[in-house]
């Protein structure tokens, strides 16, 4: 039983990272999956996910890896590979849910959604 969860787990990863490759080329910039660390933080935290420009890290909640939760997992990498790709091509003065980063999210598929914070156990909201 373990190994089937883990296997799914590996499968679910392997989805969202080549959901990321492809936001990349959307995007203009094939360097993305190369450049960003992807880090998994403690599931008791308030955040979904963080985008740490300064070190090109994304943390992603450890809730997200959680069966049923793929959905929430990929968009909420979405929204953090967003952050990171406006503040990369219009600098870190603009806002966080700005146009910018409104643009990247449609661009990628996803109605730019700003309110990730909360329980991932819940869905997020």
């Amino acid at each position: 039983m373990r190994k089937q969860g883990a296997n799914r787990v590996q499968q679910t990863l392997e989805h969202v990272f080549g959901q990321m490759k492809e936001w990349s080329l959307i995007w203009g910039y094939s360097l993305l999956p190369k450049t960003l660390n992807i880090e998994f933080m403690s599931p008791d935290e308030p955040d979904l996910g963080r985008c740490h420009f300064a070190s090109d890290t994304i943390y992603l909640n450890g809730q997200l890896l959680q069966e049923g939760k793929e959905a929430l997992l990929t968009e909420t990498l979405c929204h953090e590979c967003a952050h990171w790709m406006a503040f990369r091509r219009y600098g870190l003065g603009i806002e966080p849910h700005g146009p910018e980063w409104q643009g990247y999210m449609r661009q990628a598929g996803f109605e730019p959604r700003t309110c990730f914070h909360g329980d991932a156990s819940k869905g997020g909201s």
